[in-house]
């Protein structure tokens, strides 16, 4: 009888480190649900940090679509850009960078405050507003467009990893 509970005890001590490497089901469910293959990851550790970019990755998308009022491309802030040139009076060549544009329109803005002229100085504040949502926006796709690219940099790494490249 000794022998068998020997054997019994082996036996839960190898399921037990089997079941360590096995990942929980919610963790399962929590990959699934972002879209990532839960046979592609080896671990539970390596799954809870898949989890957490992901998510880290859609809460960034989702703030930056609330902030925009919805989703803007760099093209429509380009031609938004090139709008407040024109209303402000910079002239645009069609190679110019959106950065170059804010920075013209900056600069723009910056001598119709210092002229002294009333006129000059209250529109120089409305189209302030209107660079400074523009330069906001930008900034905002350009962070996100970094943050898909760190997150998909750190699967690709992962992957790399769990395939043994």
């Amino acid at each position: 009888m000794s022998s068998i509970s020997s054997v019994s005890s082996n036996q839960a001590a190898m399921v037990s480190t089997y079941k360590k490497d096995e990942l929980s089901t919610s963790t399962k469910q929590q990959l699934e649900a972002l879209g990532i293959d839960p046979s592609t990851v080896t671990s539970e550790a390596q799954a809870k940090t898949l989890i957490a970019q992901a998510q880290a990755a859609k809460q960034q998308n989702n703030s930056g679509a609330q902030n925009q009022g919805g989703n803007t491309s760099e093209q429509e802030l380009l031609s938004e850009a090139k709008s407040l040139a024109t209303s402000v009076g910079v002239t645009v060549s069609s190679n110019d960078s959106l950065d170059d544009i804010i920075d013209n329109i900056s600069e723009e803005i910056q001598a119709m405050l210092n002229s002294g002229d009333q006129s000059k100085i209250s529109a120089a504040q409305g189209y302030q507003t209107q660079l400074a949502s523009i330069s906001d926006r930008a900034d905002t796709i350009q962070n996100t467009q970094q943050n898909i690219f760190n997150a998909m940099n750190m699967i690709s790494t992962s992957n790399k990893y769990a395939l043994g490249l």
